[in-house]
């Protein structure tokens, strides 16, 4: 058997194999080549872009180390409820404001790991509120494998403007 026969038969083989995912990467830079050359400068005004439909703010924020305490916030002071004892990695945290609605939790695993490296993980969080504690958020942190883990994070309280 030649070698080029068969080096053929597996860049055809690969390219059969991954022909949707080749079809949707060519599509999306497409339309954001389209999007890129297409927009002309001021082509998108006011009435477009209005910024009463558009914007949010930081209502709060925390900076919660490995072991669940809070080393940092700004606007009031939360309370961060270590669920741990239930599973690793789960947090509850009151924000101690009252409850406005359309807010959103995004964390994010602490920058400041092993020689001010990024230690690798991710966070889930969720905003919801309540009328008797508030605006609180279940915080869920996981390490690079995808495990439950306890790791430092940062954690923002963002908001819808108010209209």
């Amino acid at each position: 058997m030649k070698t080029g026969s068969l080096m053929r038969r597996r860049i055809q083989a690969h390219i059969r194999g991954n022909v949707v995912a080749y079809l949707a990467l060519f599509l999306s830079l497409g339309g954001t080549s389209v999007a890129a050359v297409g927009l002309t400068n001021h082509s998108i005004d006011p009435v477009k872009l209005n910024s009463r439909n558009i914007g949010g703010y930081v209502r709060a924020w925390v900076s919660v180390n490995a072991n669940g305490r809070l080393t940092a916030s700004g606007g009031k002071k939360a309370l961060i409820h270590d669920e741990s004892y239930v599973t690793l990695g789960h947090y509850l945290i009151d924000w101690k404001q009252r409850p406005s609605g359309r807010c959103a939790a995004i964390g994010t695993v602490d920058l400041n790991g092993l020689s001010g490296q990024s230690a690798p993980g991710y966070v889930n969080a969720d905003a919801f509120d309540t009328r008797t504690r508030g605006e609180q958020s279940f915080v869920q942190v996981y390490g690079a494998q995808g495990q439950p883990a306890a790791l430092a994070y940062d954690l923002e309280l963002i908001c819808a403007t108010p209209r």
